[in-house]
């Protein structure tokens, strides 16, 4: 697993540069730029090392207490889902024709998985003290946020298909989905798990 979490964070970076650096070698127009900036930021960089922070296998993380793990990820996961939704809102507010793309119809339906996630975090986080049902409300924060980083990472391939196709030939885009989907991979292999542990008995 620690093997699997460092290749995990390369491709993070990798793939949150390759779409970065897209957006900056081409003319778009600005509100495009923005969509790209806060989307990728938000799901790739910070919602992803959201989820990893927590990961008893990531390196930078094994130093930290449970309760710092806990601060981080929370901390990390509000500016993340702040940005991913600012960034799909961008995009709704500047285009009309979002929903006839797989892409943008992944955008949305992980735009709302971000709001749910975020708000079972809220509830998950307050009712620690309160409820008998925790674990419940751990596994369904857990598939909520899994949900949202599937969705977000499924709309980049989908990205990666219709645009990089044209602009940087087949073997590109090929390569960019499937180092995409590797990134998803590595990136909820240890909360599934989890997740997988709490349900059954």
């Amino acid at each position: 697993m620690n093997v699997v979490i460092t290749l995990t964070h390369i491709l993070v970076g990798a793939i949150a540069f390759n779409a970065i650096f897209f957006a900056n070698i081409f003319d778009f127009r600005n509100s495009f730029e923005q969509h790209i900036y806060l989307c990728v930021i938000g799901y790739i960089l910070l919602m992803s090392q959201a989820v990893l922070s927590i990961n008893p296998y990531a390196s930078w993380a094994k130093v930290l207490s449970y309760e710092n793990k806990k601060m981080i990820h929370w901390l990390m996961q509000i500016l993340g889902s702040i940005l991913a939704i600012a960034g799909s809102i961008v995009k709704l507010a500047d285009v009309d024709t979002n929903f006839r793309s797989a892409h943008g119809i992944l955008g949305l339906v992980a735009m709302l998985f971000t709001i749910t996630s975020l708000i079972s975090g809220v509830i998950n986080l307050f009712s620690m003290n309160f409820s008998n049902n925790i674990n419940m409300i751990k596994i369904g924060h857990s598939v909520l946020g899994a949900l949202a980083l599937c969705t977000a990472y499924l709309s980049l391939c989908f990205a990666y298909h219709d645009v990089y196709r044209i602009v940087y030939g087949n073997s590109n885009a090929n390569l960019s989905i499937i180092l995409t989907v590797v990134t998803l991979i590595g990136v909820l292999a240890s909360t599934c798990i989890n997740t997988v542990r709490r349900i059954l008995p």
